[in-house]
């Protein structure tokens, strides 16, 4: 029985009773048909009812007079074709993972076995050895590809460079990017230049500028990135737009242009190693760098810590990338997937008589105590003579700070250079804060001021860094009117400036180094091609080579990012070379 404290007081209300209204206190009319009133049940309803239970009843047995709800009597097959399975198809329907990996496993092995006997078929060789050396050395090379290792140091064996220039004046070019197919090229106009990368001949008009709607950039376009398989094309430009292309017809499409960034886009990366689903990672002026996805078309993370902007950024993998602080004179190691960055500090000090940065000196902390370093009245050195001849004006040498970090380069997934304002490129490792190794003055100084009465000199400040995945072989350039090389050492602690130079005049806005199937810009579209290894090598020691290596460069009679220094005896356009080597380079890129 309920427990009477939870019972209602309340009186439920008595239901409306159809009938006739008593309320004058004899029979009355009928209450019309509403709430509470029923309508009356006629004849024909119940037998309507009837015969319609006696239809369904009649449908639901079957043809035999079975009855459709007996699941055991009915035959769900009816209608299907058998599939016959091929034995090997049974086996791997059949067979668990670890089974699936040994499988593969073989498979991959028959295939470099394969290749290495072609690439060998001209040459002596014992089956044995091939087994033991070279299959083992080419799963090597495919592993340290895959990871991003520094495994192929062919600085050393560059020789030369055979070169061809693009005019594209008037327009100012800000960056370029290489394809299989084509060539892009970025201006300060707003357009994009397209090429054909065999032919090296323009395509079709320049496209780009937004003419209808919000398909296209307003304004100069600042960096220019291309996905490795060739697909998308993505630029940045001063609209804080970026712009996503789908370049594989023959005629660019506009796909969609991202936002997120509270200022210009000043670049943009497109990691080619683990990368299936098109991330990108771009920088701005506003202090933040952010990671997108081309198969979604939408932002999947915006990363801060600069506390000035970020000219710069690179990334061989989308899980890591390192940015350039400029003003707040910092690198940063991304971590993306930890969310996690690793400060990097410069400015350093350089002086024309040292090879080096400077000993940092003691400083006062302001909780007392003091910082590691030199004591600066212990520093005070005696400058050197350069040439026979000491420098102008009077004291000390002149010491240049590193008041700017503008571009970075990834090498691999611990080590990066940097350059900046002093002229200096750096080597870093993410397991220290400081650089491990700097070349001080790496293109020389300039004459800022140049008069009679008095003369002020500065460094060149490093415009552009790049560097060839996989290989310790990196450039540079300026505004000295040369693209220098650097071998880095196979100890990853220092890298030293190879005889191989370029000479163009103009700032340097951009380099992109890359290794292509041999032939992919045909050597007719060189003005002095050289002779392939084949021709020049005796007949018993012919190899066939896979691969060569291009530089592409834009050259401009101003900065990337801005107008306060202007050569006009430049000429704008795009500088595209093969860098040659000897034949043990080339048989390291086969």
């Amino acid at each position: 029985m309920p427990d009477p404290f939870f019972q209602s007081e309340k009186k439920r209300k008595r239901p409306t009773r159809a009938g006739p209204s008593r309320s004058n206190g004899g029979e009355g009319r009928p209450l019309p048909y509403g709430k509470g009133q029923k309508t009356k049940p006629t004849a024909g309803a119940g037998k309507r009812r009837q015969e319609k239970d006696e239809e369904l009843s009649s449908d639901a047995e079957g043809e035999n007079g079975v009855g459709g709800g007996d699941l055991d009597l009915m035959d769900f097959r009816s209608g299907r074709e058998d599939v016959h399975f091929s034995d090997d198809e049974l086996i791997n329907q059949n067979e668990t993972a670890a089974e699936k990996r040994v499988r593969l496993a073989k498979g991959y092995l028959a295939k470099v076995r394969d290749e290495v006997e072609a690439a060998n078929a001209n040459t002596d060789y014992d089956a044995a050895e091939i087994d033991r050396e070279l299959i083992a050395s080419r799963l090597q090379k495919d592993v340290a590809e895959q990871s991003g290792k520094i495994h192929l140091h062919i600085a050393n064996n560059a020789t030369s460079v055979t070169t061809r220039f693009l005019p594209t004046s008037p327009n100012v070019p800000t960056s370029a990017a290489l394809t299989p197919k084509y060539l892009f090229v970025s201006t300060k106009r707003g357009s994009i230049i397209r090429y054909s990368t065999s032919t090296l001949k323009k395509i079709g008009k320049p496209f780009g500028q937004s003419v209808i709607g919000d398909a296209g950039h307003k304004g100069e376009i600042l960096c220019i990135a291309a996905s490795e398989d060739g697909k998308f094309v993505v630029t940045g430009g001063r609209d804080k737009i970026i712009g996503v292309w789908n370049v594989e017809g023959d005629e660019p499409v506009w796909v969609t242009g991202l936002k997120g960034h509270k200022d210009a886009v000043t670049s943009i990366a497109i990691p080619a190693l683990n990368n299936p689903s098109h991330h990108i990672l771009s920088a701005s002026l506003s202090r933040h760098l952010a990671l997108h996805s081309l198969s979604t078309l939408s932002v999947i993370d915006t990363f801060f810590g600069h506390q000035d902007s970020i000219p710069f950024v690179s990334s061989l993998k989308p899980t890591l990338a390192v940015t350039a602080g400029s003003r707040d004179r910092t690198c940063r190691w991304w971590k993306v997937e930890e969310e996690v960055q690793l400060v990097f500090r410069g400015g350093g000090k350089t002086r024309l008589d040292q090879s080096g940065l400077l000993p940092e000196e003691r400083k006062e902390r302001l909780g007392g105590g003091w910082t590691e370093g030199v004591d600066p009245s212990e520093n005070n050195t005696e400058p050197k003579s350069i040439n026979g001849k000491l420098p102008k004006g009077k004291g000390k040498f002149k010491e240049f700070i590193e008041g700017s970090i503008d571009v970075v380069e990834m090498l691999d997934d611990q080590h990066f250079v940097s350059g900046g304002d002093s002229g200096s490129i750096s080597l870093w490792h993410i397991g220290k804060k400081k650089p491990i190794f700097t070349q001080a003055f790496a293109h020389g100084m300039s004459d800022l001021v140049d008069s009679e009465e008095y003369s002020i000199s500065g460094p060149r400040w490093i415009t552009s860094l790049a560097g060839i995945r996989g290989t310790n072989l990196f450039a540079s350039g300026s505004y000295d009117g040369q693209i220098r090389f650097w071998s880095l050492d196979p100890s990853m602690k220092n890298f030293s400036r190879l005889s191989l130079t370029i000479p163009i005049r103009g700032f340097i806005n951009s380099i992109q180094l890359l290794s292509y199937p041999i032939n992919t810009i045909q050597p007719s579209s060189f003005p002095e091609s050289t002779k392939s290894i084949e021709n020049s090598e005796e007949p018993s020691k012919k190899f066939s080579v896979k691969n060569e290596v291009y530089i592409v460069a834009s050259i401009a009679q101003e900065p990337r990012l801005g107008r306060w220094m202007n050569d006009k005896k430049a000429k704008n356009g795009i500088l595209v070379g093969r860098v040659e080597f000897d034949s043990e380079g080339q048989r390291m890129m086969i």
